[in-house]
Parts: C-alpha cells; structure tokens; sequence
C-alpha cells in the first residue's frame, strides 16, 4: 500500500433546501460584500436573481459576475478578480458547474496570494495563503469541484490545458442541493454524470489509489450506474437527482486524493481542440482507453466493478469496456468522435497525442502510455 494523506477543508452541507442555510454560512464567514459568479444559462432560468434577491433581503450587498463559459478562460479570472477588487467583497460564491466554481477559485486565489493567474499556472509562483472566503453552490451532479484543490482554466494565449492546484484553495464550504439541479437538460445531466463517474472510475483504477479513496469511488461509481439513467430520463426524478449529488460529491473527493488518468489527459487537449463539453470528451474517450488499460488493471479491481456493473466476475475480462460503452449509448451519449455533426472529420491527432504527453495525469494512469498509443486511441474514437 502506497502512503497516503487525506485532507478535506471545506464544509459541505448537503440536502433538498439547503439553499436557506446560506445566509447562516455567511454570516458565520463573517461576509457582508458578495460577488456571485455565475453563468448566462443560470442567469436566464432566474436562478443567479434569485440567490441575489434572498441575499439582498438579509441585508448582504452582492455583485454578480456571469460571463464564464463551459470551457472558461484565465480572461475570467481576470474579470472576477476585477469586479471583487472595485466592489470590495470580501467573499466569493461560485453558482454554476465546474466553471463557474474553478473561476471562482483562481480568483479567491488571486485575491490572497497577489499577482496574476500565470504566475501559478506557468511561473510557478508558490501559494503560500488560504484562499480568500469562497461558498460553492453546485448545479451539476458532475465536476466534484466544490470539494477538490484544483482549478482548471485555460489560458487563451495557450492553449495547453494546465491546472492550477493547492491544499490552500478548497473551497471554504459546499452548499450541495440538489433541487437545483432539476433544470438540467437530459445531455447534460448525462455528460455531466459521466464525468463524475469517470472521476471515480480512474481514481479507484489509478496508481495512487488508496483505501480511503477506494471506499469514495466504489460508492460513487454504485450510486451512478444505479441512478444516472433515471436522472438523465427525468429530470423530476428527485431521488435520482439526490443521489447523483452524493455520487458526485464523493468522485470529487476520490479524485482529489487519488488523481486521474489517461482517460483526462487525453480530454485536456480534445475538448480545447474541438470545443467539447468536458464530460461528453471523457464519454466518447472512456472505452477506448479502458480497453487500452484493461491488461494491467488487478483481477481484483475488475471483480469489484464486475460487482457494480451487475454480472459476473469470471465474465467481465474483455467485456468491461462494452459495458460501459452500452451505458453511455444508453444514456443518448455517444462513442466517437464522428456521431457528432458539427465536429469536423479530421483532427490533429498527432498534435492532441503530443500535449497529451504532457499531461502529468499520466503518471497515475495504470498503464504506461506513449504518444503513438494516444495517436492509435485517437483513431479508434474518430
């Protein structure tokens, strides 16, 4: 058994109406000047005035920041950081997906630390100070970024994907309700499952597995091939949308202490090359690389996801990637690359597999990966 440290900072406060503790969180923050960061999808369902309105009524001033788009940009960072600074807030509460929440964090990070975004991400500037007073409100069941130390934002002057990442950027709490997920549309409610699926998934098959991690991933992996089908094809299905928060809360966790795998490392440069949602990225990627990975996975650890997945252990082998395969499809989600129209039919694959070498996700994938395997994966999910 490798050694292994866990460490989870941020308080999470999970359950249906879990919104009207809000206001308690930030007053024990000791918070009187808000900026929200949002989206323009929240911010059209009425959701992002809501929040603003019951906020304002407690007597709490809140600015409200909603340009982040779904593959958000260090350009947001700067924006945030920008309008926290003129209005003089002294807290930070990201509302939204994964983007929304790792905007929020380069900015409460900024906002202690000083200096600019590439400082951390390309300068390697040290991180040396908690992060200013951040409350994430997740409305996907999916990125886990309301309980991980990393930030993922891509910087428009390159487009290598690199993530910024610290036991000092946690955010301060998770506010984890999952009414508010309700409104998700059936694609996204399933890209997003998947990606919290897939987080559990390369932590519990990853190098730096461990027992805590392990018990994180299982049942987040259990919860998901249960109730993401039910969440994806009704969205009122409360139960479903309640356990699919808990199974995102623990991938998140899982991948946070165990780290991910080829599976991501390949995602980074796919989705900033062909503007992909992340978790459709990590759908069409996850058989291929599971079936490159298959080999050197302990008959152990194929047993235990024969045990999820609902069949037998002596028959899995080969089949584990079919498997997974026959529940994105069913999930409307697709295998490859070209049962997306609007994608265009030749990519750069050898430039993909290049800064996939890159990615030091790679160091915990089960198997060893070279750039002419991550060209040959590339052609088999085209």
């Amino acid at each position: 058994m490798n050694p292994f440290a866990f460490q989870l900072p941020t308080k999470i406060i999970f359950g249906r109406q879990a919104q009207p503790v809000l206001a308690t969180e930030l007053t024990q923050l000791g918070a009187s000047r808000i900026l929200l960061v949002s989206d323009t999808g929240l911010e059209k369902l009425g959701i992002v005035s809501r929040f603003q309105e019951s906020l304002q009524k407690v007597g709490i001033m809140t600015a409200v920041f909603t340009s982040v788009s779904s593959n958000p940009t260090t350009n947001a960072v700067d924006d945030t950081l920008e309008i926290a600074k003129a209005q003089k807030v002294d807290t930070l509460i990201a509302l939204g997906g994964g983007s929304p929440i790792d905007v929020a964090k380069g900015a409460a990070l900024l906002l202690s630390n000083g200096g600019t975004y590439a400082d951390y991400q390309w300068g390697g500037k040290a991180i040396t100070k908690r992060s200013w007073p951040l409350i994430a409100i997740p409305t996907t069941a999916g990125t886990g970024s309301e309980v991980s130390k990393v930030a993922v934002v891509s910087d428009p002057d390159n487009p290598f994907k690199k993530g910024v990442l610290s036991h000092l950027m946690f955010p301060h709490v998770a506010v984890v309700d999952p009414e508010l997920t309700r409104s998700l549309p059936p694609l996204l409610t399933a890209a997003t499952g998947m990606d919290a699926f897939i987080h559990a998934l390369e932590a519990y098959l990853g190098l730096n597995s461990n027992p805590f991690s392990d018990q994180f991933a299982l049942a987040a992996m259990k919860l998901i091939w249960q109730y993401l089908p039910r969440a994806t094809f009704d969205g009122d299905d409360m139960q479903a949308r309640e356990q699919m928060m808990l199974a995102a809360l623990w991938g998140g966790i899982a991948m946070d202490h165990a780290g991910l795998g080829l599976v991501h490392a390949l995602s980074g440069p796919l989705t900033t090359h062909l503007h992909l949602h992340h978790g459709l990225a990590n759908a069409i990627i996850l058989p291929h690389v599971l079936r490159f990975n298959l080999p050197l996975i302990p008959k152990g650890r194929q047993a235990a996801l024969a045990q999820i997945f609902g069949v037998e252990s002596d028959e899995i082998g080969e089949k584990l990637a079919d498997l997974l395969a026959q529940f994105i499809r069913q999930l409307g989600l697709p295998t490859k690359i070209s049962e997306i129209e609007y994608l265009p039919r030749i990519i750069d694959k050898s430039r993909i597999a290049e800064e996939t070498m890159q990615m030091v996700l790679l160091k915990n994938n089960p198997r060893p990966v070279s750039a002419a395997d991550c060209s040959d994966l590339l052609e088999l999910m085209s």
